[in-house]
């Protein structure tokens, strides 16, 4: 789907007909090139603009989203209409989206409901803002956007189904749960250990204590033996190291965790909805 299609051809230095060829062929990397010269060559904004969402498309379907995104942004959308605003922006969250930066793809999707229209790409911004909303961990958020959709927009013949997929999985037993990675630091703080064993990591917990007690050891024992120097540097480095050790493992172990479970219940709600896109 193009933005644009509608321009005058006499006003071309640079004709789009190789483009369209190309891009018809399925040759999209060929196809960007091509309307990116159109948009050199050519003083026709409306040409300009045909070629450019031309190009977006062209990345878009050549699996290149955030290309696709760039372009897609040099668009001049102050007098568009609110529909094709609408368009824009989907595009823009959609491409931003598939590119994983999902903050940014809710901005642009935030646009399109503050927009009067009620266009497919309006509703479709909707249950995309879900699949973001997912992504972002904001569960809450996510369940009310798709029971506005069931209640609003949703066509009639998939109103249960939706109605049936927010109560089935988007329920305290259901729904991925998250560490709290602050609190884990706390726990490790103040007990060496105790934020791994919060987080499930009970191995790791056991060789972090083993280690810092072994520390602790080896500097008790350089005390009594009188190896004060050895104990005051060695000793209470390792002693350290263990103790800061286990306290920052936890950046990179709670994020991944948190992704593994929110990664299989976000994958199964894009799969449950695939059939209304």
């Amino acid at each position: 789907m193009c933005l644009l299609r509608s321009f005058s051809t006499e006003a071309q230095s640079y004709p789009v007909q190789l483009a369209d060829s190309l891009f018809h062929a399925a040759q999209y990397e060929a196809a960007a090139l091509e309307y990116e010269k159109c948009v050199f060559f050519n003083k026709n904004d409306s040409i300009t603009e045909y070629a450019v969402s031309q190009r977006a498309y062209s990345f878009k379907n050549a699996g290149k989203y955030f290309d696709a995104y760039q372009n897609f942004l040099r668009l001049d959308t102050d007098n568009y209409t609110d529909s094709l605003k609408c368009v824009v922006n989907y595009q823009l969250g959609l491409m931003l989206y598939l590119s994983n930066y999902f903050v940014d793809a809710d901005t642009y999707l935030q646009r399109n409901f503050n927009l009067p229209v009620s266009t497919s790409e309006y509703k479709k911004s909707i249950l995309l803002d879900v699949l973001v909303l997912n992504e972002l961990t904001k569960y809450s958020e996510a369940r009310n956007k798709l029971m506005v959709y069931a209640s609003n927009y949703a066509p009639t013949a998939l109103k249960d189904t939706i109605i049936f997929i927010v109560d089935t999985y988007y329920t305290k037993e259901q729904l991925p749960h998250l560490k709290s990675l602050s609190k884990a630091r706390e726990l490790s703080k103040i007990l060496p250990g105790a934020g791994l064993f919060y987080i499930g990591k009970s191995g790791r917990a056991l060789g972090n204590i083993t280690f810092l007690l072994g520390s602790a050891a080896y500097t008790g024992i350089n005390i009594y033996c009188g190896n004060y120097i050895t104990s005051a540097t060695a000793g209470v480095h390792l002693m350290r190291l263990f103790y800061t050790g286990g306290i920052n493992q936890l950046n990179v172990l709670v994020p991944l965790i948190n992704y593994n479970r929110s990664r299989i219940f976000n994958d199964k709600i894009k799969s449950k909805l695939q059939c209304i896109f």
